[in-house]
């Protein structure tokens, strides 16, 4: 199965190269000519025989003779409307967490569940509950922040220490 998707990778890099070079030597040729309107009309030709799509569907490097489909995933638009703010940072999507990168607060309360994961309670309200039961040391009033990772993920650091773990919002 590896083999098979391996060989019909190699395959359709070598068909996109080779209509590269095609392309690029016929736009040499058009941009050789002197004449103005025989150059226009070279010009116009080989965009005539190059088909480009605009749909998801988009067909890669492709003159009429040797045409290869991609699929490519449709963008999501974001509107000016959805703007990102503290109280929502975390429980909203990753699209619009751009914004924000970086919290900082202060440590309310700290408790340990009963796999070792810690359950940290912030001054600005927000309640982070910790992935994974990795051994990471949190005291009440330490000053921490909180920085989206890899993956729509979140870290939670402190300045003082070069590690961080990684958590989720509960609230």
């Amino acid at each position: 199965m590896r083999l098979s998707l391996i060989a019909a990778g190699i395959i359709l890099m070598s068909a996109n190269a080779y209509a590269n070079t095609n392309l690029g030597q016929q736009l040499s040729i058009c941009a050789a000519k002197t004449d103005k309107t025989a150059r226009l009309t070279c010009y116009d030709t080989l965009a005539a025989n190059v088909e480009t799509l605009t749909h998801p569907t988009a067909i890669v490097a492709t003159t009429k003779s040797t045409a290869i489909e991609v699929l490519q995933p449709t963008p999501t638009p974001v509107t000016q409307t959805q703007v990102e703010t503290v109280n929502t940072f975390g429980l909203s999507k990753k699209a619009l967490e751009k914004q924000i990168n970086k919290i900082y607060s202060e440590v309310l309360a700290v408790k340990k569940g009963p796999y070792g994961k810690l359950t940290i309670t912030l001054s600005n309200g927000q309640v982070w509950k910790q992935n994974s039961p990795e051994r990471y040391r949190i005291k009440k009033g330490q000053h921490i922040f909180i920085e989206t990772g890899a993956l729509n993920s979140f870290l939670l650091g402190s300045d003082d220490r070069n590690a961080t773990t990684r958590v989720k919002r509960l609230k």
